[in-house]
């Protein structure tokens, strides 16, 4: 049994959403690590400003 009705250039509505809502997940999972990344940076900036003021203040 052969797949070559796969090569067909002919995109359905149906794959081509699924495809949309796939790339909008990825892109929102990737902005959620990116504000969680940056979240715990501007933590632990916090930290050693906070820290710092003690030891030198």
């Amino acid at each position: 049994m052969s797949e070559h009705h796969h090569h067909h250039h002919h995109k359905d509505g149906a794959s081509e959403f699924k495809q949309k809502s796939l790339a909008a997940i990825k892109r929102r999972k990737l902005l959620e690590k990116i504000l969680k990344i940056s979240l715990i940076i501007v933590a632990i900036i916090m930290a050693i400003a906070v820290v710092f003021v003690y030891t030198v203040g």
